[in-house]
């Protein structure tokens, strides 16, 4: 009987290690999932001369048509002048854009609805026909002279203190609800009125700079 007990208890330690062996061998079987790599969002930049103009502001490295969005969400201030920039898409990239400077190039359209924190745009000396700034409501200063833009609404831009439209095609004006106005110069339009508000009428700001054939009126046919 004693002799029994002492075989099984032999067995039993024979089994421990082969269960250890069983373990060790399943861990060795388990399939390691590898890192998802994730993938660089990018803007599309169409213009080579926009982008040669963001390369040379480090903002990116390769002319290839486009540009890490990364790159450019946190930019304030983009100063481009005389870049030879004819397209301006990959714009709406710049969602924290505070000030544009796009002087002296050949932009013929511009498109700024996804820019609605930009105060101050000063695209002078371009071929634009036409520009939407309603979504603009922080916008302080615009200065558009020398372009081809027949009518502009600046109706919802109350922040509004500096408009330049010298040289334009500009037929009609309503500046009647841009009660910080404090300059305007709307020189060589075939403008007749400009619509104000009694406030405007009746204490004309000084920097205020128009045609002599030019009239202020609270209401313009």
């Amino acid at each position: 009987m004693k002799f029994s007990k002492f075989i099984l208890s032999v067995s039993s330690l024979c089994i421990i290690p082969l269960l250890s062996i069983s373990c060790s061998n399943d861990d060795a079987d388990t399939t390691t999932t590898p890192p998802v790599i994730q993938e660089v969002q990018r803007t599309l930049i169409p213009d080579p001369a926009f982008e040669a103009a963001l390369i040379e502001l480090n903002l990116d490295n390769e002319l290839d048509g486009s540009i890490p969005t990364e790159n450019i969400e946190d930019v304030m201030d983009l100063v481009l002048n005389e870049k030879g920039i004819s397209d301006l898409t990959g714009i709406e990239g710049f969602t924290n854009l505070y000030n544009l400077w796009l002087n002296d190039n050949q932009l013929s359209e511009i498109d700024l609805s996804q820019n609605n924190r930009v105060k101050f745009i000063f695209v002078e000396n371009n071929a634009i026909s036409e520009i939407d700034v309603s979504n603009l409501p922080n916008l302080e200063k615009l200065e558009l002279g020398g372009n081809t833009i027949s009518e502009i609404d600046v109706t919802n831009n109350q922040q509004l203190q500096f408009l330049i439209l010298d040289g334009n095609n500009v037929t009609s004006l309503d500046v009647s609800n841009n009660p910080e106005l404090f300059t305007l110069e709307v020189l060589n339009n075939p403008l007749s009125c400009i619509k104000v508000n009694q406030d405007q009428l009746d204490n004309i700001p000084a920097n205020w700079v128009i045609d002599d054939n030019d009239t202020l009126s609270l209401e313009c046919n």
